[in-house]
């Protein structure tokens, strides 16, 4: 019973930001402005930005690429492209993130003949670096908004989280040459899983194309909202979009949120909704619209989830199993 509870964790929390953005639209009689922009939205600009998501799923399929290629473990990108659009598909159906990331790590188990613990450390390993990655592009955009006009409560907010993650890199690589032994076969297991990150962040190589793939997700994201934003006929800051969005998507991708809904809108209308020169209104109708594009690239995977009905019953023997 606990347990299911905890699982509805991040649906609620999602859930009570939504309710409270609601509240404060309807209070700034917001409600009206919101539905009239979406009405106005131009059809083309949110076919463009489905593409432009598309291509952004191929980039995170190339940090999945780049992983396992690091734990020799060979893999295609268009094989890993597919599981990353069934994956994406699976958590719209999953209250938490980590019952997505399971499927995924079932997903690559299978289809690519991995041991179980490999696979979710590769899955791992993935979450902790886009974290990471995120952390860097968020510090080169904190330094730049040091020199635009931004609130100095938003760049005391960005200064505390940035600093904690390049604090988190540090001892990451800190640690990596140690060896912790326990005893205890599930604590030494977590042991080798974390010092792996370090080992993976001292590799010159692979911490380059690691960032290099976080560099584009965000300029990726960056030109989606833009797109949105010009579709909506929103006159957004380009360069606010472009300096907020490390922070959008770390927030978005945290994992007590549901798909990053309520989490997203919130820090939209603190970014660019104050900064930008746009209303709460507008930066909410950019910030749902770019939920439904998450979820509409992610019915491909549907499609490839049911095509495989062998598959799909083995993704659910593993999660199950795990």
């Amino acid at each position: 019973m606990k347990g299911s509870r905890s699982r509805w964790i991040a649906f609620g929390s999602s859930l009570l930001l939504l309710a409270a953005i609601i509240f404060i639209l309807k209070r700034e009689q917001g409600l009206a402005t919101l539905v009239d922009i979406w009405q106005r939205t131009d059809r083309s600009a949110f076919s463009l930005g489905v593409a432009i998501m598309l291509g952004l799923h191929i980039v995170a399929a190339w940090r999945i690429k780049i992983i396992m290629n690091a734990e020799e473990a060979k893999a295609g990108l268009l094989s890993l492209f597919r599981i990353q659009l069934i994956s994406q598909f699976v958590a719209h159906g999953a209250p938490i993130s980590a019952l997505a990331d399971l499927a995924r790590a079932a997903m690559l188990k299978l289809r690519f003949d991995l041991a179980v613990g490999q696979s979710v450390r590769i899955v791992f390993y993935e979450r902790i670096c886009g974290a990471l990655g995120t952390v860097i592009c968020g510090i080169f955009a904190l330094i730049v908004q040091l020199f635009a006009p931004v609130s100095h409560s938003l760049l005391v907010a960005q200064t505390l989280l940035w600093t904690a993650g390049l604090f988190g890199m540090g001892v990451l690589i800190a640690i990596s040459r140690l060896h912790i032994r326990t005893g205890i076969e599930l604590l030494d297991r977590v042991a080798r899983a974390v010092l792996g990150i370090g080992h993976l962040l001292v590799r010159p190589r692979i911490a380059f194309s690691l960032t290099l793939v976080s560099v584009l997700q965000v300029l990726g994201l960056s030109f989606l909202f833009i797109v949105l934003a010009a579709g909506m006929h929103i006159s957004a800051s380009l360069l606010q979009i472009i300096l907020f969005m490390p922070l959008i998507f770390f927030v978005s991708s945290l994992p007590i949120f549901y798909l990053g809904w309520g989490a997203r809108e919130a820090v939209v209308i603190a970014t660019i909704g104050q900064s930008g020169g746009i209303s709460t209104a507008e930066a909410v109708a950019i910030s749902v619209a770019y939920g439904v594009i998450v979820f509409v690239s992610s019915l491909p995977g549907a499609a490839f989830w049911l095509m495989r009905p062998s598959m799909r019953k083995a993704v659910q023997v593993e999660v199950s199993a795990n």
